[in-house]
This record gives structure tokens, sequence and C-alpha cells, in this order.
């Protein structure tokens, strides 16, 4: 197998070169040797094209194999709010420009939200982090928390934003909100957070004046009470009587019918939880792999390589590049970049659909015509693997109003979703014994300025992982739920209950740090990932 990260511009079986078409056939005979029960297809979303990552699944979920829940990025935020909204989408970016401050809540916005940056970088600014982060830096007010007391934090403003008068009944019923704030009493939340009632009321007074649009990092998920501390970040601007005074992400507001891309309209589907592939992966004897790097990335991916290596698990992988996941499986197949295909693309955060038009010869095989090649060879006859597939993208967003022809011609096209909320639920609302409080140092993770793609590795090169601390130095051992391994511990500013990560950085003497993890789920369903472990110096 080769080393060297670059292009994959031939398959690979077992290290050796071969025709696509071989390793096609090769991948076909293994599927049909496999019990569906023990297939598992692992993909996410990398460019954001309806076309590279749902349309292809349909094979899958025709097979019978098992998918994971997509939950490793903004699942938990995503049902937070959803419980309290009905839906996740926030702020649109022209509602953004109305805004005269903004409160960035565990958003490294400088690196990571550039486009939202922008908007707001000559606006009042106020930060809320559990480190000092670049956006904290450039912002005229910032906040240092403990990490995964966010939950906490939002509930201490709103008792005080109630108390003040400041709050509005408009679209939230204020005496229901009130009864529940009242079961927290402020020194523990004030104890949770590690700020003074100062400090706090500081912030309540600021959001009170400022109205800023607050936008919450997807790291709030990943943490400890992830899902409620989404949603009841999100309440604030309701009770001053904001709509859609946040920001998270709309990805899922626009009406894009992503079941139907994926044929789980059909289906019932069985799924794992993404966090727990690592975990779960004894129970599969195939691995079929697009659009993303799970040995590198997933909680305990480097199982799947040890797996894969002791021969009781065959991985395949589509991929245009060597990555650490395409390096250690059985079947490379090579794929081409989104500047070498047809897609189209959809956003976090504007309500465009683009058409992804190719500006580069295509190198490999995309992943409809690998679907379709593995159909034909498979002898597989269904009506979701004969529609057109830009039939079924016809379909999937006809309720933005936006059809194919339409986007094909003009190239971007706007949709007319927007989600208008008349009135915010108070419940469901956590007790607080529901609220957990980290008892140690917590792992966080964070954009590197010239990483914040994976693929940017390809420019810059790879960068061997340290672990970046405000207490700790030198050679040590960390140590999770999911296991151990030895790091480099570097001294930097931060708070001693945080260790630092940068998410480019994750491969230390050829594992990734996310191999100590064993996430548990947080409420709604996501893995909790900045989780709290334990570290050993070496004297």
């Amino acid at each position: 197998m080769r080393n060297d990260i670059n292009r994959v511009d031939s398959a690979y079986i077992d290290g050796k070169e071969v025709p696509i078409d071989q390793a096609i056939t090769f991948v076909s005979k293994r599927i049909k040797e496999t019990n569906p029960d023990q297939i598992l297809h692992v993909e996410y979303d990398g460019n954001q094209g309806l076309l590279t990552w749902y349309y292809p699944a349909r094979l899958w979920n025709v097979i019978g194999a098992t998918s994971t829940d997509y939950s490793i990025c903004s699942l938990e935020g995503h049902e937070g709010i959803k419980a309290h909204y009905k839906t996740s989408m926030g702020a649109l970016p022209e509602e953004m420009r109305n805004f005269n401050a903004v409160a960035f809540w565990g958003s490294e916005a400088v690196f990571s939200f550039i486009h939202g940056w922008k908007i707001f970088k000559d606006k009042y600014k106020i930060a809320i982090d559990v480190r000092v982060s670049e956006t904290l830096k450039r912002s005229e007010k910032g906040y240092i928390i403990r990490p995964g007391s966010d939950a906490h934090l939002a509930i201490a403003i709103m008792k005080i934003l109630i108390e003040q008068g400041y709050a509005k009944p408009d679209i939230i019923d204020l005496d229901k909100l009130k009864s529940r704030l009242n079961q927290f009493k402020m020194e523990d939340l004030l104890k949770a957070t590690n700020l003074t009632e100062d400090q706090v009321r500081e912030i309540a007074e600021l959001y009170a004046y400022y109205e800023p649009l607050t936008i919450i990092g997807f790291a709030i998920g990943r943490s400890m009470n992830g899902g409620h501390s989404a949603g009841l970040i999100s309440m604030i601007p309701a009770v001053l009587g904001i709509k859609r005074g946040f920001f998270y992400s709309n990805s899922g507001g626009w009406g894009i019918d992503f079941h139907y891309l994926r044929g789980t309209n059909l289906f019932r589907v069985k799924t794992i939880g993404m966090g727990e592939v690592g975990y779960e992966i004894d129970k599969f004897k195939l691995l079929f792999i697009w659009n993303a790097n799970p040995v590198l990335t997933l909680p305990g991916g480097d199982r799947i390589k040890e797996v894969a290596e002791e021969g009781r698990l065959t991985v395949i992988t589509h991929d245009p590049f060597w990555s650490e996941t395409a390096k250690s499986s059985n079947v490379v197949i090579p794929a081409p970049t989104f500047l070498e295909k047809e897609d189209v693309v959809y956003s976090y955060w504007h309500p465009y659909l683009i058409y992804n038009k190719p500006i580069r010869p295509k190198r490999g095989i995309t992943e409809v015509e690998l679907m379709k090649r593995l159909s034909k060879e498979l002898g597989l006859t269904h009506s979701l693997l004969e529609e057109d597939p830009w039939e079924a993208v016809d379909r999937a967003i006809r309720s933005t109003g936006v059809s194919v022809n339409e986007l094909k011609a003009k190239g971007i096209v706007k949709m007319n979703k927007v989600a208008n909320v008349d009135r915010v639920e108070v419940d469901p609302f956590p007790s607080p014994p529901e609220l957990q409080v980290a008892s140690g140092p917590v792992i966080v993770f964070s954009s590197h300025p010239n990483y914040t793609n994976s693929q940017f590795s390809e420019i810059y090169g790879r960068r061997e992982g340290v672990v970046y601390s405000g207490k700790y130095e030198g050679k040590g051992y960390l140590e999770g739920r999911g296991g151990k391994m030895l790091v480099k511990f570097v001294k930097a500013d931060l708070p001693d209950d945080v260790l630092f990560v940068y998410k480019s950085d994750l491969m230390i003497n050829g594992r990734s740090i996310n191999s100590v993890l064993r996430p548990p789920r947080n409420r709604f369903g996501g893995p909790r990932l900045n989780d709290e472990v334990k570290v050993t110096i070496l004297s």
C-alpha cells in the first residue's frame, strides 16, 4: 500500500494496482458472499453534494445494510433547538445584517465561519468560550466558562433577564419559563460556570442592551449537556421577543427531502450511532466508505484498522486521496473531487442551491457511477436504483421552489423555504439533576486556520498532533472511556480544565486521538466528543 498522501489514480486490491472494473467485480463478489446484516456503510457530508452523499446510499438500503445515524457533527444541537422551535432554522444571512451585535457562543468564527465573521467583524461582539480563542481575542467582550456549563450559563442569563424586567411575552410563555428557571439556584449555576455573578449579570445586560444575534457553535452539541445547551442558548433571544435571533445551522430547514434521496422513505434502515462505529465494528464483515475518513475522525476509529489487519473485516474505500482510511483498506477505488463532477450543493446557512459544474477533467469514478455499476454487477433491480439521479434530485428539492432545469440554467437559485416561528416552547426543560458538571479535564477541538478542511493537508502537509494544556507539559498518557495513548503535552494559555487539540492534528505516532474516546450519548442522541479524560505525565 502506498504511504504518500496524494491522489488515488487507480484502484487497488490488497495493495496491488488493478483496473476499476476488476475492483468493482471484486467488491460485488464480497457483497454477495456477506450477509446484509454484516455490511455497514459509512459516509458523511464532505462538500454537501446531494449526489455525492445522499443518493448513493440507495444501493446499501436496497441491500439491507446497516447505516450510521449521521450524528457525529450537529445532530444533537439540531434536535435540542427543534425541541423548542420545531425547527433548527435560525437567521438567514440577509437577516444577520440587521443585527447591531453578535454573541459567538462556542464558535471559532474567525476561522470556521468566515462569511459570518465578515458580517459582524466591525460590529459589537461578545464571545463565550472555554478558552481564549482567536474569535474571543477579536471581540469587545469575552468570557471563559467551564467546559459543558453552557446550559447553566443560559439559565442564569434568562433568570436575570426576567428578574430585571427585560423579558417579553411575545413568543414565549414567561410564567412557564419562570417556573422552570426557579428550580435552579443562582449560586449553583455560578459554581458550574466558574463565572462571578457580576460577570453573568454583565452578559445579561449586554444581551438586553444590544440584542445580539447568537451564533451557536457545533461544539456545544458535542459537549456535556449538549442538546439542552444548544436549545437553552437559542431561547435567550426569544425571551427578549426576538424571532430567529440565533444561528446554528439551517441545513435541515430548506425542505430538501433527504429521506427520498437516500431511499429511507421506503426502508426501515438499521442504524448504529456514528460515535459507536469503532466499538461495534466486530459485528460486521464488510465496511464500505465514501466521503469520509473514519479511521481518523471517528471515536475508536483505529479499531477499524486493527480488525481489517486481522482479516476479520473487508474495508472498501472510495476516495480521491490516500486518507488514513484508504491506506488501511483492502480495496481502494478512486473518486473525483468536487471540481471534477456534477452535483447539487446546499448550504448550512444561505438559502441558495448551487449547480456544481465540473471545471477539470474527471479522475476516477463518481459516487453515482459506482453505485450504478455495483447495482448492475450485483443484478439488483429496484425503482430506487433505476430512477435517474437528476430526477431524484428534482423531486427531493421540489418543496424548495427550485427545479433541476432552472438550477442548471442559472447555476445558483434561491430557495423559498423560510421557517416562521410564532411561539417557542419552554419544554423540554432540564431539571437541576439532569445537568452534569465536569469534574476533571475535558478535551476540546477546534479548527486550525490552515486546516478548516481535512483535504487542505494536500496543500500544507500533515502536522503531527500534540495536546495543548495550561497545566501539563511533556510526554504522558491521555486516557478516555475508549482507552489511552501516549501523547505530547504542550504548555499553552488555557484553563487547567481544558485540553485542546486542533482537528487537523489528530494523528500522534500513527494513532488518532479520537481512539481514546468512547462518547456517551447526550440527551438527544448525539455523541459527546468533548468528554472528560485523565492525564498521567511520565516522570
